[in-house]
């Protein structure tokens, strides 16, 4: 069985003969820099790896690794616009919206918010990035039609940036936006309206260059935090689940076939049956040790509705335990989440560098044993 094959079975919630597996199939699904530093070394590897994602240290596995591993996503992403250069300065740079990062440790934190003071007014005058910017999907169609033709990969265009919720904070101050969606909320409605005309004009050049050959649209928005969610059900269903449904289903009736990909870290169970709801086929982090998303019970409430992607925790299990522990750890959550299909086996957020290289290897030794 292929990688294609295995995934359209493993969404149609049939049992492939083994789970898919995925490493670096996205931005939240890989692997730091670190990680790889420590496990290449182990492993007596001398590829070298790509860094994709400075803000997370983060680089995209090379292809002996996921090979070895029994990967079956590859990943494709838009380019930077013509003429565009990262600009790093002391440790600080600035994005295409103009969020300013400084460096803490391997990551880069957000320290200057662009529209920290705005009004309504000034988001039609703001600097927004262009979608039409010919150097965001140059070369990507004969990368996708190579990968299509030449592999049996199942393609993920990967997510452009944050979602709707998560850049409305990065470029209003988070304290500012949750405090919008209280007592600004005029504000907040506009400014979320404005992200999904740009993001729906990003999707529409996106879906033109790969819409014929990939297979997952990867999205992603934070809406839990370890013990809660973000903000209410009620306040997600006003202001974020109408243009996140919006946005997917422009995504799904211009692109055809393909499964959209909902990345949230957290606590969100109580938000599953919205996701579900606006068409997210795969819902990825899954993760296990935030308050409320116990394996059994996400399986046994939504498991014929949606499929899951990771449930490998990140935080403790993978660098903390013994190899022994991360092996069974990882077939015990095989064995619950791909009863009747329905799982794609990945870590859930991306590999850290306090996480040994022989943790990494027995999560994927876990795959092959079990089936």
């Amino acid at each position: 069985m292929n990688s294609r094959e295995r995934f359209e079975l493993t969404i149609e919630h049939r049992e492939p003969d083994r789970v898919p597996v995925d490493l670096g199939g996205s931005i939240v699904t890989s692997l730091t820099a670190g990680a790889y530093e420590q496990l290449a070394e182990y492993k007596e590897l001398d590829a070298e790896a790509e860094m994709i994602d400075i803000v997370q240290g983060l680089i995209e596995p090379p292809e002996i690794l996921k090979q070895e591993y029994g990967c079956d996503f590859a990943r494709l992403a838009m380019g930077d616009p013509e003429g565009w250069e990262l600009e790093i300065k002391d440790g600080r740079f600035a994005d295409e919206f103009g969020i300013v990062r400084q460096q803490a440790g391997i990551y880069y934190d957000i320290v200057e918010f662009p529209l920290a003071d705005a009004d309504i007014d000034d988001l039609e005058t703001f600097d927004w990035p262009d979608p039409s910017d010919p150097g965001r999907t140059e070369g990507l169609k004969k990368k996708a039609r190579q990968l299509y033709q030449e592999s049996d990969y199942v393609l993920i265009a990967d997510m452009i940036f944050g979602g709707l919720f998560e850049q409305a904070q990065r470029l209003r101050g988070y304290e500012n936006f949750m405090l919008d969606l209280k007592m600004n909320q005029k504000f907040a409605h506009a400014l979320l309206d404005k992200l999904l005309e740009i993001y729906t004009d990003f999707y529409r050049k996106y879906i033109d260059a790969v819409g014929d050959y990939v297979h997952i649209f990867a999205l992603a928005d934070d809406l839990g935090t370890q013990n809660n969610l973000m903000i209410s059900p009620q306040t997600y269903r006003e202001f974020i689940k109408p243009r996140q449904r919006e946005l997917y289903d422009f995504i799904r009736e211009k692109s055809g076939e393909t499964s959209i990909f909902h990345h949230s870290c957290g606590a969100i169970f109580p938000l599953i049956g919205d996701l579900i709801e606006i068409g997210v086929d795969i819902l990825q982090s899954v993760q296990t040790s935030a308050a409320g998303m116990d394996p059994e019970k996400l399986k046994q409430e939504y498991g014929s509705d949606i499929t899951f992607h990771g449930a490998i925790d990140v935080q403790q299990m993978l660098p903390k335990a013994e190899p022994r522990e991360v092996k069974e750890k990882c077939q015990e959550i095989i064995e619950i989440m791909s009863e009747d299909g329905g799982y794609i086996f990945s870590p859930a957020h991306n590999i850290q560098p306090d996480t040994p290289p022989e943790n990494i290897e027995a999560m994927f030794a876990a795959v092959r044993e079990v089936n």
